[in-house]
């Protein structure tokens, strides 16, 4: 069963941190506390859009942290339920501590949006059930869309740092190093911050994790549904890169495309523009879904991040990777017989090798094989792991199959057993569910608090390691298992490992 910590009384409901003092509401559970709508930087807007961000203003009194903030202006979903705003950058801290002394430890929650949207405050995304295992959360809101992601060489003169873009990452970073400085006065450890993020919240976390910029500032890093690693996505059939990052070239002109599209000729002109104007013009660009990425400008990333955790350059803290089992065919482009002749030129002089391999399988078959990208990078990053010597990472493989549709263990059906928010979600979940739900919270709980998932009344879990290269497969009752690959996988790992 679950530990509830604070049985002896509620958590604490004022403290005071760099900017004020601050006033908590009760959460659902009256036991912990939760401070909604802290800012950690200035709102970015007018002037300060598009620029990095900046210390927030200091208050007198005491701030009522009573309501979530704005949640930022979403260039993909929309739901309707929330307001949203360029002034978003505010925080949240559930503790169930009762003095600022404890030292409990933290996991820093970076959601997930395709890099266009998503926000903090969901109701899957509560801290409640870490609190019961005695671990504070922090979640946060940050820019996306073109708010977050725009490069323009205009930028590159404005911005102190001497290079442009990367905002959806500076908000990160700036966040973190935030709750660095003040998560003490929460009865938080600064040097037991553990980040967790899903989808490309999942790259983000993987991209904190390299950055020269947070050296020091996180103990561990969970890495749900996206790793970053090698992969081949250039017309130049480039294996030494990523989906995730471009050159600061690359990121201009792009910049320049959508400046025309907006119909602008500067940034003061741009900055004239609402929000919607600027989704608008974002819808027009020609790859709407990652038109806008993460820059390697040699200051947020010295290097393409894929290739710094291909050699070992990434902060030597404890990782967890984890995956879907069915989300493969949500998350990747179709390989079909039609282009695999194309596909197989990645493969340099072993082309012929891989199309030997497509021959004996089904259309079906081949394109499972290849659209399942995230059981390939968490395989390529464990086994990177080993390669450079580093800590063995822990990983999971959530096989559950949820109740209510034919989505299966789909891209996100761990989120809701992590947060133990089952009862938030229209399913008709099990006690089977619940029961899991509790497991896999201590599992996350006993990462983040000493870098190791077991604990007592837990499933033993292993490392991945050359001598078992085993998984948890998380079904009702988990158990440790290979993660099955096809052939055609297989060879495209070893291909991209095997390059110097």
């Amino acid at each position: 069963m679950s530990s509830t910590y604070g049985r002896e009384g509620i958590a604490l409901r004022e403290t005071e941190i760099e900017t004020g003092k601050v006033r908590g509401v009760p959460g659902n559970n009256p036991l912990f506390t939760v401070f909604k709508g802290i800012p950690y930087a200035k709102p970015p807007v007018g002037d300060l859009r598009w620029r990095m961000p900046q210390p927030p203003d200091s208050w007198e009194g005491v701030r009522e942290c009573d309501r979530f903030g704005n949640i930022p202006c979403q260039f993909m979903d929309d739901d309707g339920i929330y307001t949203q705003s360029e002034d978003c950058l505010y925080l949240n801290v559930w503790t169930p501590a009762h003095r600022k002394d404890e030292k409990l430890p933290v996991l820093f929650w970076v959601y997930g949006g395709a890099f266009m949207g998503g926000y903090s405050n969901k109701p899957a995304y509560d801290g409640e059930a870490l609190c019961r295992e005695g671990v504070i959360m922090v979640s946060f809101n940050y820019r996306t869309g073109p708010l977050g992601m725009l490069s323009h060489p205009e930028m590159r003169e404005e911005n102190p740092y001497g290079s442009s873009g990367n905002l959806y990452y500076l908000d990160q970073i700036f966040a973190l190093k935030w709750t660095r400085r003040n998560i003490a006065a929460f009865g938080g450890d600064p040097d037991r911050i553990t980040i967790m993020g899903h989808s490309s919240g999942s790259v983000a976390v993987t991209s904190l994790a390299v950055s020269p910029l947070t050296a020091g500032d996180m103990a561990g890093c969970i890495i749900l549904s996206g790793p970053v690693t090698r992969d081949f996505m250039d017309p130049d059939h480039n294996p030494h890169s990523s989906p995730f990052w471009i050159s600061e070239e690359e990121a201009d002109a792009r910049g320049r495309e959508y400046m025309e599209l907006c119909g602008c000729r500067s940034l003061e002109e741009m900055r004239r523009l609402t929000p919607k104007e600027l989704g608008e013009a974002y819808k027009k660009t020609k790859a709407w879904l990652c038109h806008f990425r993460g820059v390697i400008d040699g200051y947020v990333f010295p290097k393409d991040p894929a290739e710094m955790y291909f050699h070992g350059e990434h902060h030597p803290i404890h990782y967890m990777i984890a995956q879907a089992g069915d989300e493969g065919m949500h998350l990747s482009s179709i390989l079909t017989r039609q282009n695999a002749a194309e596909y197989a030129k990645n493969f340099g002089d072993r082309e012929e090798e891989f199309l030997g391999l497509c021959g004996s399988m089904s259309d079906g078959e081949l394109a499972g094989a290849l659209m399942d990208d995230n059981a390939m990078r968490c395989r390529f990053f464990a086994e990177s792991q080993l390669k450079n010597g580093m800590e063995p990472a822990y990983m999971f493989c959530t096989i559950r199959r949820v109740p209510g549709d034919a989505a299966g263990a789909h891209h996100g059906v761990e989120l809701p057993y992590i947060f133990g928010t089952l009862n938030r979600s229209w399913r008709d979940y099990s006690g089977d569910d619940y029961e899991l739900s509790r497991k896999m919270t201590r599992y996350i709980a006993n990462f983040v608090r000493r870098g190791d998932p077991n604990g007592e009344g837990l499933p033993l879990w292993t490392p991945y390691t050359e001598e078992k290269k085993e998984v948890l497969m998380v079904d009702v009752a988990p158990w440790m298992g290979e993660r099955k690959l096809s052939r055609v996988q297989r060879m495209k790992i070893d291909y991209l490992l095997s390059l110097a």
